[in-house]
């Protein structure tokens, strides 16, 4: 049951990222698209936050047994409120409508229209480099960030026998170090162009992976109660600020991808990404690693393939979006 509502969950949640930015793409002032794609982007760990929060709550007020049920539920009623309202709430892009008006007066030019599968479309000649490179640097990412989620709170509690109120202090501050390297990441990307600014994300993480393993070599990757006076402690700080590459990389895909098939490619290269890193790379990290600590350092793989991959992605920052183009 946790594996079938796990897959619902992950195919609602990825198909949001590709559209969510598709539309704020398409609707942003163009000055700040990337401050803004940042943000929203920081918004997923914000809401990991408050999600927490509900089922604290529910765990306190009901118990065990009965908490967590009751929490699933009632993030559940929300989730779905919050689809109803989008029907209503949601404005829908100009440009879309714009080419659906086109597409069905047959005034769009032949080289212009869709076809019936627009997965096809992302891999004709003028789009397949960077639909493949979007589709490495999604999984550099995803690798990168699972990397951390899926083995450093074992890391803290089953090698380094930390209390758990600890290990979920420490997780937190990662959290919000990631909202900040979100953040910081999409205002950067303004300033200095997209692929800069995940280029820098992707150095600031390789740091961080490169300190950690050292610290592991000289079996110094060690984290006490008092986390904050452990070098180990700020170099894991820096792996989870290599996260910030997602916080420019929806804006940097909608703003490669035409109007027609924008949805398509960025959610396209999202699950690829997804898939790669996110769901069959842990699966074997820990059998190539050996230990936790060294599956958690694995991870270095991701910030080092966004470092070099990044630099040889296409770049349309700060373009304007057309209906046709």
């Amino acid at each position: 049951m946790f594996m079938a509502t796990r897959v619902l969950a992950g195919i609602g949640m990825g198909g949001l990222f590709g559209l969510s930015f598709s539309m704020f793409t398409e609707c942003w002032k163009t000055a700040r698209r990337g401050t803004m794609g940042g943000i929203i982007q920081a918004m997923y760990f914000v809401g990991e936050i408050l999600t927490e929060g509900v089922l604290f709550l529910f765990l306190t007020v009901l118990g065990h047994d009965l908490g967590w049920r009751a929490g699933y539920i009632g993030i559940g009623i929300i989730s779905t409120v919050i689809g109803i309202a989008s029907l209503k709430l949601l404005p829908e892009s100009k440009q879309w409508l714009a080419y659906q008006q086109h597409l069905k007066a047959g005034t769009l030019p032949e080289d212009l229209r869709r076809t019936k599968v627009p997965v096809v479309d992302i891999f004709k000649p003028q789009f397949v480099v960077g639909t493949v490179l979007f589709m490495v640097l999604s999984t550099a990412m995803f690798l990168t960030t699972n990397s951390v989620g899926a083995y450093l709170s074992t890391y803290l509690l089953a090698t380094q026998k930390l209390p758990l109120d600890t290990v979920s202090l420490i997780v937190l501050i990662g959290y919000v170090a990631t909202i900040v390297a979100y953040t910081l990441t999409g205002v950067v990307s303004d300033t200095i162009r997209r692929k800069y600014a995940f280029t820098l994300a992707s150095a600031v993480g390789t740091v961080g992976f490169v300190w950690f393993l050292v610290l592991l070599g000289t079996k110094s990757a060690h984290v006490g109660p008092d986390f904050w006076a452990w070098p180990a402690f700020w170099a894991l700080m820096l792996c989870a600020a290599a996260a910030g590459g997602f916080g420019v990389l929806g804006v940097w895909m909608s703003e490669f991808f035409p109007t027609r098939i924008r949805s398509t490619g960025s959610s396209a290269s999202y699950y690829v990404g997804r898939g790669l890193g996110a769901g069959i790379f842990p699966l074997f990290a820990l059998t190539i690693a050996g230990t936790v600590p060294f599956a958690l350092a694995l991870g270095i793989i991701g910030p080092v393939t966004g470092l070099v991959f990044s630099l040889m992605a296409p770049d349309r920052t700060g373009r304007a979006i057309a209906d046709l183009e």
